[in-house]
């Protein structure tokens, strides 16, 4: 029943927006009892967490990294993977980026451990303060990249590549900083 609860969250975001969803609509659409919403999302923001746990799971279930790509490259790899895995929900995270976004700072959490499992896929430490500021960093990262790859509309997601590449050349280039005090 939670998948059918999450599904119909995310049609009813998708065509009404976050100003237009709420979990009352999503019960009265859908006729699931709102009890059924209210055992299985804690707030509006918690179907966003359980959308990033469903993409995180299927990055982490597809995931043919090659053992002599260098970190960066991993990265970029998995990123791409994450893109590829939201493409079915392109719309929901549109609306969400254009009206939730500033209001969702609980999300950052989701994100930093997102990430730091996206470090483990990579063969990343996420332990100590390199580990939480490399997570932190790749957070960013990752919603900074989110941003351009929902206005690319490119068959080849050039413009996200290239921003990802940036991105991660940069960070690759404050971990040598941090690395060398």
């Amino acid at each position: 029943m939670k998948q059918r609860a999450f599904e119909v969250c995310l049609a009813l975001i998708e065509t009404e927006g976050w100003k237009g969803f709420s979990f009352a609509k999503a019960a009265e659409v859908s006729g699931i009892p709102l009890s059924v919403f209210h055992e299985h999302f804690l707030n509006p923001i918690d179907v966003m967490t359980h959308l990033f746990r469903r993409i995180d799971e299927n990055v982490l279930k597809g995931l043919p990294l090659e053992d002599g790509d260098t970190p960066k490259d991993k990265l970029f790899e998995i990123f791409m993977a994450r893109f590829d895995a939201a493409q079915p929900y392109k719309r929901v995270l549109q609306q969400f980026w254009k009206e939730w976004l500033p209001s969702a700072a609980p999300l950052a959490c989701q994100g930093v451990t997102s990430m730091g499992w996206m470090m483990e896929a990579a063969g990343l430490s996420q332990q100590g303060l390199p580990g939480m500021l490399r997570a932190q960093g790749l957070t960013i990262l990752y919603f900074l990249t989110l941003k351009t790859w929902l206005s690319d509309d490119s068959p080849d997601l050039g413009k996200t590549m290239a921003f990802l590449d940036k991105g991660l050349t940069q960070l690759e280039g404050m971990a040598a900083f941090l690395g060398r005090l």
